[in-house]
């Protein structure tokens, strides 16, 4: 019984503070979360598909759908590919993305061929077996995020 009061006066002390709050904090702290998903790899995907004529509401299902795995984990996985794959960029990868979501395609960033298609893709050339290799290594590494996180 304590505790539920404790927990109701919490709760109603922080409506209370909220709403005496100036606006302009909140507003502050409403830009700052909406920015936070900008910047995941999903949230760059939205927002590219959006630019591309889709609704954000349909874009933002449709990349739910198709990229696997969190946000989070998908976030590091990216930040290893950029990192390990010369000439990769970020915006590579979202764009890779959201072509594949477009193409109601399923994304692994962990896998093996899903990484070779983005480099291929990005690069627009013939890829040589020391690519190949980093390819590999980078897909054995995005498979540790992988399992380390959802575990």
């Amino acid at each position: 019984m304590k505790r539920e009061i404790v927990i109701f006066t919490v709760l109603i002390t922080n409506i209370t503070f909220a709403a005496t709050l100036p606006s302009e904090i909140r507003e502050v702290s409403e830009v700052t979360t909406s920015k936070k998903k900008v910047n995941s790899l999903c949230g760059m995907a939205v927002m590219n598909l959006h630019e591309r004529g889709l609704d954000e509401n349909a874009a933002k299902q449709k990349v739910l759908k198709f990229l696997q795995h969190d946000e989070y984990v998908n976030d590091l996985m990216a930040q290893n590919i950029v990192k390990n794959l010369d000439g990769i960029k970020p915006q590579d990868i979202v764009q890779y993305v959201s072509d594949s979501v477009l193409f109601e395609k399923s994304v692994d960033l962990s896998s093996y061929e899903n990484l070779v298609a983005l480099a291929q893709k990005s690069r627009k050339l013939a890829l040589d077996k020391g690519t190949l290799e980093k390819i590999k290594k980078i897909s054995f590494e995005n498979k540790n995020l992988k399992s380390l996180y959802n575990a």
